[in-house]
């Protein structure tokens, strides 16, 4: 059996988490907080600052087969690096690719030095406006602007103006792809939308999308020509907005994602945590991608005192540890802290389906059954 340690529990590493049970492999989860949400439904956690490079976790590591960051910290990044070369032991990630895409201003720099179709950036677009730290990904720290003046004053108050990219706002709805491979050998995977609250945080994501048949081969294309443009080797994610029936590129980011993985491999089958162990024990990919084509959904939920609220994904780092259900009020599978109906609680409901309707009914049935729970 496979073993993946994976390096830290929160977002990322539940995804892994869960992938890694998916693909049959042995999850060791390693988070300097007890607590740390993916504690609850690993194989088994132990608790190290992997900054401290203690030894008993790095026989721990070299125990094995390798190791997967799944949180955005270059003092880990760095002392697992230098672990793995020392002891070495297979590392999934890679440090150039990383460093380029966690960086707002070197990878928007980057796209548009190779004419990759990207949000007009200030002070060369009207408004309104998106501001975003470079060095934070997803919705964490997103601004809105409504005007240049409103641009101004935000920079002219920040400590430090030169660190935030600000674009063009853009309507339309956001999708992501997925590409795993190494320079020569790239995959993409099913298209993924992603729907976002209120707040720019990502509260669903589904598969299949209604992108037409010509814009999913440039949205491939986009992906496979970042992924050379870093010299992937790993995986990456590439999310765009599609405005007026034209993709532009909202973000890249080489790390393994929250999310659209699961609804990767509930819409086509395909694990990315065991296409990325390809990649990083063998060099090459082992099987063929399958041809299922089905429809899935994964969805966050708070239930508390006043309802069931469909939330953006940070509610999952707030709660207890979290565990894996099936059957669970009506969904296929949940990732959730629910403990008997103790307020509050909050879940990952996934749901899947051959075709749209039936995953519609199981939607509609999970949030009557959720309601029903809260009403009693």
């Amino acid at each position: 059996m496979t073993t993946v340690a994976i390096i830290g529990g929160r977002l990322q590493g539940t995804e892994a988490v869960y992938l890694a049970k998916k693909a049959g492999m042995r999850s060791i989860l390693i988070d300097k907080d007890p607590k740390t949400p993916a504690s609850g439904f690993c194989d088994e956690l132990h608790v190290f600052d992997v900054r401290e490079m203690a030894p008993r976790m790095i026989t721990l590591l070299k125990k094995s087969d390798f190791i997967l960051p799944a949180l955005e910290n270059d003092e880990v990044h760095s002392a697992l690096m230098k672990i793995a070369g020392e002891h070495g032991i297979n590392m999934a990630f890679d440090a150039q690719a990383y460093a380029v895409t966690s960086s707002k201003l070197r990878s928007d720099g980057l796209m548009r030095e190779h004419n990759i179709p990207a949000p007009r950036y200030y002070p060369e677009c009207g408004g309104p406006y998106i501001i975003k730290p470079s060095d934070d990904s997803g919705s964490t720290g997103v601004i809105k602007a409504g005007s240049a003046d409103e641009v101004k004053l935000f920079l002219a108050e920040a400590d430090d103006p030169e660190n935030w990219v600000v674009q063009e706002y853009l309507e339309g709805p956001s999708y992501s792809i997925e590409i795993v491979g190494l320079p020569g050998m790239y995959r993409t995977y099913a298209i993924t939308e992603i729907h976002m609250a209120d707040d720019y945080d990502c509260r669903m994501v589904t598969a299949p999308c209604k992108l037409s048949d010509s814009n999913d081969e440039i949205f491939s294309d986009i992906a496979k020509s970042l992924a050379s443009m870093v010299n992937l080797t790993g995986i990456m994610d590439v999310e765009v907005i599609e405005h007026k029936g034209a993709l532009k590129v909202l973000e890249i980011d080489a790390r393994i994602p929250s999310q659209t993985p699961v609804v990767v491999y509930h819409s086509m089958g395909v694990n990315l945590l065991s296409e990325l162990a390809d990649i990083t024990l063998e060099g090459r990919f082992k099987s063929e991608i399958k041809n299922k084509s089905g429809f899935a959904a994964i969805e966050h939920y708070l239930i508390d005192e006043a309802g069931v609220h469909h939330k953006g994904e940070h509610i999952m780092v707030e709660g207890r540890p979290l565990s894996l259900k099936e059957n669970f009020f009506g969904a296929d599978e949940a990732i959730t802290d629910y403990d008997g109906g103790r307020l509050p609680w909050r879940g990952m409901f996934i749901n899947s389906g051959e075709t749209r309707e039936e995953l519609d009914g199981k939607r509609n049935e999970m949030l009557h059954m959720l309601n029903a729970e809260r009403a009693l």
